[in-house]
């Protein structure tokens, strides 16, 4: 059976009766893994929201959103909670943060704000993003004028496509309402230019891919990128 996910949830953290609403839309829409969005000062104790999240049988992944105004700011992020986060997403509101975070392996996720000059994703980025390029279903009903967003998300989906940037699609739900099907996330990706496969694996092998490949990171810091144990000698038991 295909998992999916869905990284991108903020819920208000300590609304735990919203949250277990939402949990029992996300297990009818058979979505297994999310990601949390939980600033720094409410990881201990545990939020709420996250504790009914688990209730419910969700695998919950913690998720952090930088918004840095500068590279220098965004370095500082990435050093002091990396190793705290199963998630990370970089708000690439200016071009200085975005030739950074597009090319740095801690950051998981970039994210282009729909307005202002210096917030698009572009050719020279996508040739050496590392990061995955998320898609929020929100942004089709936030910004400016239906018909120019809409042009600008399949822009950027025809230069990540170009360029074989990982593209993931997300909810951005705050509320049970805001939740959708991971396939028809996947159906309107594919409606916005990306192909039928790319989207159905940007609802599920990608996001699912970034979530464990952190948690190895974590259980294995000493680990170079790439390397994976598969399998431990009797003597080290």
């Amino acid at each position: 059976m295909k998992l999916y996910a869905d990284l991108h949830l903020r819920p208000p953290l300590d609304d735990a009766a919203n949250a277990r609403s939402m949990a029992d839309v996300l297990n009818g829409l058979k979505t297994t893994v999310v990601g949390l969005v939980i600033p720094p000062d409410r990881l201990t104790p545990t939020p709420p929201a996250m504790n009914s999240f688990m209730d419910a049988g969700l695998d919950v992944a913690k998720r952090l959103n930088l918004a840095p105004r500068s590279r220098e700011e965004l370095l500082s992020g990435l050093r002091r909670f990396r190793t705290k986060y199963d998630v990370i997403s970089v708000n690439c509101s200016s071009q200085s943060v975005s030739r950074v975070a597009v090319r740095d392996r801690r950051v998981d996720i970039v994210w282009f704000p729909k307005h202002g000059p210096d917030s698009s994703f572009r050719r020279k980025l996508a040739n050496t993003c590392r990061a995955a390029l998320e898609f929020n279903m929100s942004e089709l009903t936030q910004g400016p004028s239906h018909k120019a967003r809409l042009g600008r998300l399949r822009r950027e989906i025809e230069i990540a496509a170009e360029a074989s940037t990982s593209v993931i699609g997300s909810t951005n739900a705050s509320n049970p309402f805001e939740l959708r099907a991971p396939r028809d996330v996947a159906a309107v990706l594919h409606a916005l230019g990306l192909s039928l496969e790319a989207a159905l694996e940007g609802v599920s092998e990608i996001p699912l891919g970034i979530v464990k490949k952190n948690r190895l990171r974590t259980e294995e810091p000493q680990l170079e990128e790439g390397v994976r144990i598969v399998r431990r000698s009797t003597d080290d038991k």
